[in-house]
């Protein structure tokens, strides 16, 4: 079962999935890694997260 952060991330990925081609744009280690960051928000981290989320069209 997927947790809701899980959800709503291939959510948003359906939603844009026609801003970034590729059928896999995380890998395994950074999805893991951005659903443990919004699990629990690290102020260290929120640089590189907000840069793969920039990157892969998420948010501008």
């Amino acid at each position: 079962m997927l947790s809701g952060i899980e959800a709503r991330l291939r959510k948003a990925e359906r939603r844009f999935a026609d801003r970034v081609s590729g059928v896999h744009r995380y890998t395994d280690d950074e999805l893991d890694a951005l659903i443990a960051w919004l699990k629990d928000p690290q102020p260290e981290r929120e640089e590189w997260a907000v840069a793969l989320l920039n990157r892969e069209g998420m948010i501008r």
